[in-house]
This record gives structure tokens, sequence and C-alpha cells, in this order.
């Protein structure tokens, strides 16, 4: 081969080089493009389906069993905007049927001041800690944090099958809603809880997905069939949505249902006493430990952090039915007791025990648990006092 022609094959070969290096190099560049365009395009995607679909859905029931699982987050944002004096109570349903918000503001007659109930069905405080930074961002005056009998047994021996259901649930629904406010509350969840958060760019949208299938079916029935799973508006399961009219005055005064001791007949009477009574007092929610679980870590996470950040804190244990009261063992509440007597020693707050007060009657209570609309108002008139004086501590 001639030198001429070994100097044109050398060109066109460098050549070739070139180009073939400025496509690499130009499919690099549009291969991240793409993939950016890709993500943004599925974030901007479950953003809606998470803003859009899901959570209006999960707030009137018709994904869960009661919209009050996917409020806190919302609620408190209400709460970090009313421009007034704040106190909120936390807990379960014993909580919740306790507090009737706008009776304490009535009672109270402080100017200015709303008290809201966040109280939710089946909270204990490892589930209830998760939204304490929240809380702390909102800035409320009190908090009125419960601490029942119920809130105080050992997770890790005794968690069910459907106790690992709920705190799926609840965990999935936080996750959703207070992924931006997590604390060192994290710490305190087990492997098989803190799966649920969605942490890290491989666990996005979790909790998106574990709704979105279900969402997307619920909202193309209500768009083609006309139709709707969602209980109605009178429903206690119903929650009104955020910005609604009926919003403010639902996080002040939520639905309760009807008294279940008042409906029943004498049959169903006698079973509660003599079998649901005697039952329900071996279970382990009426068999508090003094410390060492999950829960009592929880639990003095939040008091330790909301006193810390100038917030007041009363510890309310709700009362009980005095039948229950009368088959507990010598000493059965002992955990209960010294935890609260630990709580106070060691942090600024007070302690408001409604437990062992004999004025509670057959007539203040749903069940043996939770009072009704009778109870609620002793509830009204005995607390509204003691939160008043306590603020102007």
């Amino acid at each position: 081969m001639r030198g001429d022609e070994v100097t044109k094959l050398d060109a066109e070969s460098d050549q070739f080089e070139t180009e073939s290096k400025q496509c690499r190099d130009v499919s690099g560049v549009e291969i991240s493009i793409s993939v950016a365009i890709a993500g943004l395009s599925i974030f901007i995607t479950m953003l809606f389906m998470s803003t859009q679909i899901i959570q209006p859905l999960l707030y009137d029931a018709s994904l869960i069993r009661t919209g009050r699982y996917a409020m806190s987050s919302d609620a408190w944002d209400t709460i970090a905007e009313d421009e007034a004096l704040s106190i909120v109570g936390i807990g379960s349903s014993m909580m919740q049927y306790s507090l009737n918000g706008t009776c304490i503001e009535e009672e109270m007659e402080i100017e200015n001041s709303y008290v809201y109930n966040l109280a939710i069905p089946g909270g204990m405080p490892y589930m209830e800690m998760v939204q304490t930074e929240t809380a702390i961002n909102a800035a409320p005056d009190l908090i009125l944090l419960e601490v029942a009998p119920g809130g105080l047994w050992d997770i890790d021996q005794h968690s069910t099958d459907g106790m690992m259901d709920y705190f799926q649930l609840r965990l999935t629904i936080s996750s959703l809603l207070f992924n931006s406010d997590k604390g060192e509350w994290i710490d305190i969840l087990r492997p098989s809880e803190s799966k649920y958060f969605d942490i890290g760019f491989e666990g996005a949208f979790n909790s998106e997905r574990a709704y979105s299938i279900v969402a997307s079916e619920e909202f193309l029935n209500r768009v083609i069939m006309n139709e709707s799973s969602a209980p109605t508006e009178r429903s206690a399961a119903y929650v009104p949505s955020p910005g609604s009219d009926l919003w403010h005055d639902y996080l002040r005064t939520p639905k309760w249902l009807y008294s279940k001791l008042e409906l029943m007949d004498p049959d169903s009477r006698s079973d509660w006493e003599n079998n649901t009574l005697t039952n329900t007092v071996k279970k382990e929610g009426n068999n508090p430990l003094t410390n060492g679980t999950l829960n009592h870590l929880a639990l003095d996470y939040m008091v330790s952090r909301f006193t810390e950040s100038g917030i007041k804190v009363i510890l309310v244990a709700p009362p009980l039915h005095p039948l229950l009261l009368e088959q507990l063992e010598h000493e059965q509440f002992a955990g209960h007791n010294n935890t609260l007597n630990s709580l106070s020693e060691r942090y600024d707050v007070l302690v408001m025990n409604l437990i062992w007060d004999e004025y509670w009657v057959d007539d203040d209570f749903y069940n043996q648990n939770h009072l009704d609309r009778h109870g609620r108002e002793t509830f009204c008139q005995y607390s509204s006092p003691i939160i008043k004086e306590y603020l102007g501590a």
C-alpha cells in the first residue's frame, strides 16, 4: 500500500474515532436528560396522586376505617396558622371521646383561644410520637397528652397480627403526610415498622404506591360510575376536608358515636358486666408496666421534646368505668401510677389522673373505657379550671 493511502486511512480512522466519541458524549448527555425527565415525571405524577387523589380519599374514609388516621398533619398546619392560644389533645380514642374542645373554650372564657382534639383511635405513644416535630413547629401553648394504662404495654411481647397491621396502616399514612418532619423518634422504631417510611431514593413514594391502585379505582368509580364507597358526612368516620367550612369546628368538636351502654337491652348489659369487663381486665392494656417498653421510650421522647421546646404539658389519664375498676387486682395499675410519677419528677409537667376520682358514674360512659355525651360534659367541667389555672401559672 502506498504511503499516501496509508495517510488517508489514518486520517479517516482519527475522524471516525472523534465522531464516535462525540456520539458517545451526546448519547450520555441525552440519557442523563432522559433519566432526569423520567424522574421528574414520576415525581410530579406521584405528587399529584398523593395530594389530589389519595389524601382526599383518606379523609372521607373511602380507603380506611376512619379519616382521623390522616388528619394530623393538616390539623397541625391549621394550629400553626390560628394566631390564637392553642390547646391540643393527643392520644387514643379515650382522649377523643373525652375532649369537647368547644365546651372547654366556653368554660375557660379565655379570649382568642382554641382547644383542639387530635386524638386517634388505637393511638399509643409508639404511634403518636411520629407527630412530635410537626407539633413543635406548630408551637401550641399547651398539649394534653394522654397517658392511659392501655398505652403502657410491651409491644415486643404482645404484638398480634392485627396490631402489626395497624402499625403498618398508621405509619404508611404518616410517611405520606409527615415525611419532612422526621426526628429522633425514628430511632425508636423497630425495623419491622421503620420500613414503612419513605427513606432515601429507593424508598421514595412507597406510601403513595401502597394506596395508588385502590385510590385510582375509587376515583374512577366516582368519575365514570358516579359511585362512592365513602360514608356519609354524618358518619363519625368522615373527616371534612381541610379548608372547608366544617374543618376548624371539627378539629375542636369531632363527631362521636352514641352511647353503647344506653342502647343495651338487659341481656346485653348482663353479658357486658359479667363477661366483657372480666375479659378486658385481663388484657395487656390493663396491665401497664412501669418502664422499659417502646411505649415508655416514645412517651419520654414526646414529653422531653415538648417541654424543652417551651410547650406546657398536662399528662391526662382519662377515666375508666367504675365497674371495671372494681375488678382490678390490688396494685394492677401500679405501673401506670409509677409512670406518671416518674414523668412528673423528671419534667415540668402537670398530672391529671382522672381514673380514681369517685364522681364518675355509669351514665358518663359509652363503654368500659370511653366517655359519652354526659361524661364529656363532666370532663369539661372538671378539666377547664385546671387547664386555665395551669396556663396562667
